[in-house]
């Protein structure tokens, strides 16, 4: 049998790598969208009940205002959920592409201040007789709030290159 040397196999070529992925991840995702509206209105809500303001539209349910001050929990529960999301539907990045991110240093530096000025002023008006809405409301939590910040600010920092 002869044998033929000019025979090659050409296997079909691999999708471009380089072309846009069509799928909606991080917070292009719809479901991250939803869950961060919902955790922003939620917060938004309860602010403007502990302050008096008037909200528009139907009256809040008295299931939402028995649960008190366990509405902060629940909006930054959501928006957590929405964090998880928005990273677990990320796509991945190009090899070689940075996976720093330019705004992480203004924002752990912010994120910083803020959680130090929030505790800061929660002590300087914790035994006074002036009353900021939110700050006076939520008691010691503020402490935990304050930290929080501190917190975040150490993750952007995981981001900074």
């Amino acid at each position: 049998m002869p044998r033929s040397s000019n025979l090659q196999v050409r296997w079909p070529m691999a999708k471009s790598t380089s072309s846009p992925d069509r799928r909606r991840g991080g917070w292009k995702h719809p479901a991250a969208i939803v869950l961060g509206l919902l955790g922003v209105g939620w917060g938004l809500m309860w602010l403007l009940r502990k302050t008096g303001g008037d909200l528009p539209g139907p009256n809040v349910p008295d299931v939402i205002t028995d649960l008190g001050n366990w509405n902060w929990g629940i909006a930054i529960a959501v928006l957590l959920a929405a964090s998880f999301v928005a990273s677990s539907t990320a796509p991945e990045p190009e090899p070689g592409q940075s996976l720093g991110w330019r705004y992480a240093a203004p924002l752990m530096i912010g994120s910083a201040v803020i959680g130090l000025l929030w505790i800061v002023t929660f002590y300087t008006i914790s035994n006074t007789d002036v009353e900021l809405p939110v700050i006076t409301d939520l008691g010691n939590w503020n402490l935990v709030i304050g930290m929080g910040f501190i917190v975040a600010a150490f993750g952007f920092a995981t981001k900074w290159e």
